[in-house]
């Protein structure tokens, strides 16, 4: 079962945001949000929030999965509505925010969306502008977050698709929060995007070989919603499938073309045909695909220039 829209997922666990950026608010005594978004969501998350039987003052904690832009961008505002919630991340993340000029991207992409939209007055109603991230609490391997009720937040960290990525994952529940450590379903839960190994590829593999571990029923992806199920407990290995795929894929492109910039462009399109993320144009996915293959390149050992700029 493929929950594609926002909703109850079950009585613990809410669908917040959209289709494309999804957040969870996960509800033991107290509750937890798990996932930053891009601030062109807030509206959405201001009529769901509103709409729900839902205590703020029992919304204790804000975590961000990772430091890309489309996994952060919301934070300051819901850290403006909720100003008593602590915000959690890994110390690499909380590294990241402390860099002026990553803040200055995160913000120009976040923006940069809101105004493709047309959300120019939502922008200003609701002060979306990203001003930065302060972490209060830096989660890492085998740290938990105890919500009561039975409900307990185990951590750990997943490092390829960026350095900071952690995971989380919720015994009682069963329920996993992959962030992009792992692909997720694209057209079909059996079609999946591309792996995003844009850190390092073996760590990618290894991080997404130790989800498929983990018993689940529930798969909250942050992009394109939950997978549920059989279908949830199957959805990581055909990720790991997946992936091996897509390093033969990059490695048979380089032995028939040889060149890195015409191999990120082929790539990047058929990309852009999987993904169906709006916030990801054609130079981002050169970008991305551009450090993925060099990667894979790196760890084939097949070419020692692939790291060079």
């Amino acid at each position: 079962m493929w929950i594609k829209d926002p909703g109850k997922v079950i009585d613990r666990l809410d669908f917040l945001g959209t289709h494309e950026n999804c957040l969870y608010l996960l509800r033991g005594k107290e509750a937890m949000i798990i996932g930053g978004g891009m601030s062109w969501i807030a509206p959405s998350l201001e009529r769901q929030l509103s709409a729900m039987d839902f205590e703020p003052d029992r919304l204790r904690y804000l975590v961000i999965t990772h430091s890309h832009f489309d996994h952060c961008g919301a934070v300051p505002y819901l850290k403006r509505i909720f100003p008593h919630i602590q915000v959690l991340a890994s110390a690499h993340s909380e590294e990241v925010f402390s860099k002026e000029k990553a803040v200055n991207f995160i913000a120009a992409a976040n923006k940069q969306m809101i105004d493709r939209l047309g959300l120019q007055s939502e922008y200003e109603r609701l002060n979306l502008k990203f001003d930065g991230i302060q972490i209060d609490r830096v989660v890492a391997e085998k740290d938990i977050v105890d919500l009561g009720d039975g409900i307990e937040a185990h951590f750990m960290e997943v490092p390829g698709h960026t350095q900071c990525s952690i995971a989380a994952y919720i015994p009682n529940l069963k329920t996993l929060f992959p962030s992009d450590a792992a692909p997720w379903p694209a057209d079909d839960v059996d079609q999946l995007h591309y792996p995003s190994p844009q850190y390092d590829f073996s760590m990618y593999r290894e991080s997404l070989q130790k989800l498929a571990g983990y018993k689940i029923e529930i798969c909250a992806f942050e992009h394109h919603g939950v997978v549920m199920g059989g279908e949830a407990r199957k959805v990581l290995h055909l990720g790991l499938s997946e992936t091996d795929k897509y390093k033969s894929y990059v490695i048979e492109l380089y032995q028939q073309i040889g060149d890195l910039d015409k191999i990120a462009q082929e790539v990047a399109v058929e990309r852009l045909k999987r993904s169906k993320v709006d916030s990801m144009g054609m130079e981002l996915a050169i970008i991305v695909s551009k450090a993925e293959i060099r990667n894979i390149l790196r760890d084939a050992k097949l070419l020692a220039e692939a790291s060079a700029p």
